[in-house]
């Protein structure tokens, strides 16, 4: 599982990667708790699909100048 810690536009980041479907590659939204988003994903790369999401947020035009964190749930 990954997670997501953004202060603002969860409910976007949420809806940004739940269509994100590349290469097979598929995010789901599991829970919110405060500011942290937690997504399952069918990569095996933990930090790689981390880092996807990460990459796929910053690319929308929305979210260019925003902060946030993306990690592994340990």
């Amino acid at each position: 599982m990954i997670f997501i810690n953004a202060p603002i536009s969860g409910d976007k980041m949420i809806e940004t990667l739940e269509a994100y479907n590349d290469n097979g590659v598929t995010f789901k939204f599991v829970s919110k708790n405060g500011m942290k988003l937690l997504f399952e994903t069918n990569m095996d790369d933990l930090e790689a699909a981390a880092k996807l999401a990460k990459a796929t947020i910053k690319a929308q035009r929305w979210a260019s100048v925003l902060y946030f964190q993306v990690g592994v749930e340990a």
